[in-house]
């Protein structure tokens, strides 16, 4: 097979979960097929993920979008005589020489559009033009259930047509028990143990001022005890975030890291006696699984993918309830046996999302759109 895969979400300073799927999904597939030929596709901003025998790049400027997307990127294809072209977001080329395979991890910008008018604009072209590749795509690959359903819901798309396919955990998610470790990755984030953990970014449908309100209910003996520890960009909203820190009266007992380096996750997550994720919308939510794997105890939202993640291996709330979220961050920071019961079945349950297990599925649904 000749497969082209477009990695422009590989940019240079800058880490997004589109560009670690990209990432893992080329190293597994160029060393699990050493027959096949892999041809990399990005732009004066892109950093290879690697280098392999069977495994060649084409970098080639980008100036307007919109062109690259709609005429590089068939050239290229063409040019390379391709069997499949596999783009790991909601858009590319109209026209294609070979089968179109499109990645939707989440429809976020058509479930909570932009407002303004300048926001508007940009809903009604965005919400056309992948309504325009998704139908002539030859495959769309879903991660999971929930956005296949707002792909038929949102671009008309039929069911028949999408692969519900999950996100695969990177190499390293797994639990750090070394206290060297551990200590070394506190003190470069100013964490103090024990802690409750929350890693993602801080816009608003993420709901980090509930979690913040929710810490802030707990008893006096747990908010004094712990650390509330809150990984992400900076921004404005992040700032917001620390604004109602203060206005809650918890400026001593949260803090902010700033962005977290992928090495450091890991221990980060291992470290913390419970992890948080009360997000509004995901279309997958990758934070929470990488939190089981490495052996924390999960609390995260009843809505959206989240339940398709976790499972019956965390404790799922409806992230709207306050009450009934702070109650159960409580209930199993106050029960050793409880928050030992989901360290266990987090890990059970990670198992299930390997790379070996994903991708070698979607190689197969490729494989085979190859031959056809």
């Amino acid at each position: 097979m000749r497969l082209g895969i477009d990695i422009r979400e590989l940019a240079r300073g800058r880490e997004t979960g589109i560009g670690r799927f990209v990432r893992d999904f080329v190293r597994y597939a160029s060393q699990a097929r050493p027959a096949h030929r892999f041809f990399l596709y990005g732009n004066q901003h892109t950093v290879l993920p690697g280098q392999w025998s069977n495994v060649e790049a084409r970098m080639v400027p980008e100036g307007l979008t919109l062109w690259w997307d709609q005429r590089v990127l068939p050239g290229l294809a063409r040019a390379d005589r391709l069997d499949v072209l596999l783009s790991p977001y909601v858009k590319g080329p109209m026209r294609c020489p070979c089968p179109l395979v499109i990645t939707i991890h989440d429809l976020l910008f058509l479930v909570l559009p932009e407002g303004g008018w300048r926001g508007r604009l940009r809903n009604v072209f965005n919400k056309e033009m992948a309504r325009q590749v998704a139908r002539r795509a030859t495959l769309v690959f879903a991660d999971s259930q929930h956005s296949s359903l707002d792909a038929q819901r949102f671009l008309g798309l039929a069911a028949e047509k999408i692969r519900v396919l999950p996100l695969a955990l990177s190499e390293g998610y797994r639990p750090v028990r070394d206290q060297v470790v551990l200590a070394e990755v506190w003190q470069r984030y100013q964490v103090q143990a024990p802690y409750v953990f929350y890693l993602g970014h801080f816009r608003p449908h993420k709901n980090v001022p509930a979690l913040l309100r929710a810490f802030a209910a707990l008893g006096e003996g747990l908010r004094s005890r712990y650390q509330l520890v809150l990984g992400g960009r900076e921004d404005h909203w992040q700032a917001d975030c620390q604004e109602l820190a203060g206005q809650l009266g918890l400026a001593g007992r949260v803090r902010f890291t700033g962005m977290v380096a992928e090495a450091d996750m890991p221990a980060l997550y291992s470290g913390a006696d419970l992890f948080v994720f009360p997000s509004l919308y995901e279309g997958f939510g990758l934070p929470p699984l990488e939190a089981m794997a490495c052996g924390t105890a999960v609390v995260a939202a009843n809505s959206t993918s989240l339940p398709e993640v976790v499972g019956e291996a965390g404790m799922l709330v409806d992230p709207e309830d306050l009450a009934g979220l702070s109650a159960a961050i409580g209930r199993i920071l106050g029960d050793d046996e409880e928050r030992g019961r989901l360290e266990q079945a987090g890990l059970e349950r990670a198992a299930r999302f390997t790379p070996a297990l994903v991708y070698e599925r979607q190689l197969g649904l490729l494989e085979a759109l190859a031959g056809r």
